[in-house]
């Protein structure tokens, strides 16, 4: 089993739209390349419009790092989790 430490940005968006969802998708790839920052990297994304809920997923060494990039973003969120993945090992053919 592969274990990779990573964090997870929750943003409860009320009235969110799937424009200004893309829009932010956008503006923290755009900031990550900007800064160049090696210590947080951004994933990828999930929204929920039902829940007005957005989870950002990012790689990094510290919730500081992953908060500083969500600052040059401009991005507002709730809190910032750590969580673990796990992927099974791979099978013999």
């Amino acid at each position: 089993m592969r274990v990779t430490r990573s964090y997870l940005v929750e943003c409860y968006w009320p009235g969110i739209t799937t424009a200004a969802y893309a829009e932010t998708v956008d503006r923290l790839a755009s900031a990550a390349v900007a800064t160049d920052d090696a210590d947080a990297r951004f994933l990828d994304s999930l929204l929920v419009p039902v829940d007005e809920v957005v989870f950002y997923r990012f790689s990094g060494q510290s919730a500081t790092a992953v908060e500083r990039l969500c600052a040059h973003a401009g991005l507002r969120f709730h809190r910032i989790l750590e969580y673990v993945t796990a992927a099974p090992a791979p099978h013999p053919a």
